[in-house]
This record gives structure tokens, sequence and C-alpha cells, in this order.
């Protein structure tokens, strides 16, 4: 491999960010070609700063960096998409910061994965457009396929025989469903509708923004989200920190005030409640 040049530029979408010192800020990026990394913007917090408002958490931003010895260091910022609906809306940004918290935890640093990229910025547009709260879940299982966990819905996880369109047990040990004869084997799970069953697969093979149009009861998505849900805690080892957040914005009664996610970015908005 040749040397990394000493000034390069990208695109990509800001996941977090860290603050440091009085006025300087470290961003986690993901970006479409170089993965994941993390660059220091300093001064950035300052009212002055040329970069302000050009590069903050769930912005999609050209960026120009210089090699730094520790961490590359952010010169320029120009925004491309700043997403001002996720932004002003509670719940809507509780969303994003769920996928964009995901895509941190499902990634390396300096790690490239065709996909990810793209499916990060179809289901922010897609909840930029007012997209339904359904998409996180055909989110959950695109990412969970592209850190190799893809899940078995087509066949029983553990023998592979055809399933019948029946009540089906999805069980996170197997990492999918499983055929009644195997269901001994298969460890603890949860039963799923056909109903489920059906949406998941529609959800692996559709684009964000035909799944989105697809009709998905809040019953529904309930329960597709335990099943997901599970999933993603097993393989994480742990409950993303924004997954409590979507949570409370959620039973939060409509009025307007200001809040800080977990992952450095702050709301003043209005919820709008159930």
């Amino acid at each position: 491999m040749g040397e990394r040049p000493r000034v390069w530029k990208t695109e990509g979408i800001v996941l977090r960010r860290r603050n440091i010192g009085e006025a300087d800020s470290i961003f986690t990026i993901y970006a479409d070609r170089e993965g994941k990394f993390d660059a220091i913007a300093k001064g950035v917090r300052k009212v002055r700063s040329h970069m302000r408002g050009h590069i903050e958490p769930l912005m999609r931003t050209r960026v120009m960096l210089a090699q730094g010895r520790t961490l590359d260091v952010l010169t320029q910022a120009e925004v491309v998409q700043a997403y001002r609906n996720i932004r002003e809306d509670l719940s809507r940004g509780a969303d994003a910061m769920y996928c964009a918290e995901l895509v941190d935890r499902f990634t390396i640093e300096h790690g490239h994965n065709p996909g990810v990229f793209g499916w990060l910025a179809a289901v922010l547009d897609a909840l930029e457009a007012g997209s339904p709260h359904h998409v996180l879940r055909q989110f959950e299982l695109q990412m969970l396929a592209l850190a190799g966990y893809e899940l078995q819905l087509d066949g029983c996880g553990l023998c592979g025989a055809r399933l019948p369109e029946e009540e089906t047990l999805f069980s996170t040990s197997a990492g999918g469903l499983l055929c009644v004869q195997c269901r001994p084997s298969g460890g603890t799970g949860r039963m799923l509708t056909v109903r489920a069953v059906k949406v998941m697969r529609f959800a692996r093979v559709a684009g964000c923004a035909e799944f989105a149009a697809l009709r998905v009861s809040p019953d529904l998505d309930a329960e597709l989200r335990a099943a997901l849900g599970s999933m993603v805690h097993a393989v994480l080892e742990r409950q993303p920190l924004t997954e409590r957040y979507v949570d409370e914005i959620a039973a939060l009664d409509r009025r307007t005030f200001t809040v800080e996610a977990p992952t450095g970015v702050q709301f003043t908005a209005t919820n709008p409640g159930p």
C-alpha cells in the first residue's frame, strides 16, 4: 500500500461527536469509500468557526482533512444534507440517532463495508421525508446481514427444512426461524406470526422507499422489533444506548423543549406525540 496522502477529501455522514477541551470536538464519520474514521476539528465550537453549522451528528458533509499524528485534522467542512426535518423532530431524530449508533457499533475503524453507507443514507433520507417508524426494522435486518449475521428466514436455521406458512419460532441462538422438529434443540425464542415473517422477508429484498410504503401496524412493528432487537442485542452483547432514548421520546407528551441525545446532538423541537 502507498503512503496516506497528507491532505485528503471525502464525503460522509457524521455518526457522533465528542467535545474535548474548550473548543475542540472529535467527530466519528462514516464515508462511502473510507468507511468509519475519527477526526478532530480544532476550534469548531467557537462562534466564529467557519465549520460551525457544517459538521454535526446526522449531517452528510464534504470534508477536507490533513494528516495528524494520532487523528487526522478536519480543515474544511461543507454540509451536503443537513436533514433539518430530522433535527427538528424529536421522534425522527431519535430514530436517526439509533441508526447512526447501529452503524457505529457494527463497524470497525477504517473497515470498508460496501452497502453500509448506502443503507444509512437511504434510511436518513426516508426519515427526513417522513417515512414511518418501521423503516428501522429493515435497517436492523440489513445491518445484521452486512455485519455477517444474515437471518435464516427461508428455511429452518438448523436443518434447512422448508417452513410451512404458519406461526414460527424465531431463535436468536439459531440466527433465524426454526421448524417444529428443531425447536427443542434451538434454545429459547419467540413465536412470529405469518405476517411478521412475510414482512421480514420483504425487508430483506426491498428498497428502503419501497419498504417504507408498506403498511405496518404498531402491533406488528412491536413484534418485529422484539425479534430483531433480541438479535441486535445478542450480536452487540449490549443494548444500544439510543434504544432507550427512542422509547423515552415516544413516551413524551407534545411540547417544545431541548434535549441532548447520547451521541452528542441537541434537538430543540416539538415532539409530535403519539
